[in-house]
């Protein structure tokens, strides 16, 4: 059985994260939600996500199977209040027959930090991560996601 453990970043990491971006650039922007039309804003999002955790809004974590990177997990959209978050997971594309091990070694070290719950968003098109939250107990609920961007400080 592999061993599948959560580690904080580290600077061995980011060979990983860019090799991922140029196999897999749909699943690294399926996990970032957002389009990234290039390595340097792959970059950029990563280094946002960094530094959010560095402000206690996320929490960044790579993924290792024994001793290889596989992918990386984060908790974003963070309450203090009770205690919940939205969760990301992405697993490399030849590593994804182990997605269900990172999803539940995500939720132990959640509940570990103190997490009571967390709230998913999954693309309609991500058949497969919601095959995947069906099977770890997620419910859907009875909401429309909606969302409206400001531009120029105007509605």
């Amino acid at each position: 059985m592999a061993d599948i453990t959560l580690r904080p970043f580290s600077m061995a990491d980011p060979e990983a994260l860019i090799r991922w971006y140029r196999e897999d650039r749909h699943g690294i922007e399926s996990f970032m939600g957002t389009s990234l039309p290039h390595e340097v804003s792959s970059t950029i999002a990563f280094n946002t996500l960094l530094d959010k955790q560095a402000r206690g809004a996320s929490i960044f974590r790579m993924v290792y199977r024994n001793e290889d990177p596989i992918g990386f997990v984060a908790v974003t959209e963070i309450s203090q209040e009770d205690r919940s978050g939205r969760p990301h997971w992405y697993v490399a594309k030849d590593q994804r027959r182990y997605s269900m091990a990172v999803a539940r070694e995500s939720e132990r070290e959640a509940q570990r930090l103190g997490f009571r719950g967390f709230l998913a968003t999954i693309p309609p098109s991500n058949t497969t991560a919601f095959k995947v939250a069906k099977r770890l107990g997620y419910v859907e609920i009875e909401r429309i996601l909606m969302v409206k961007e400001f531009t120029n400080g105007r509605g």
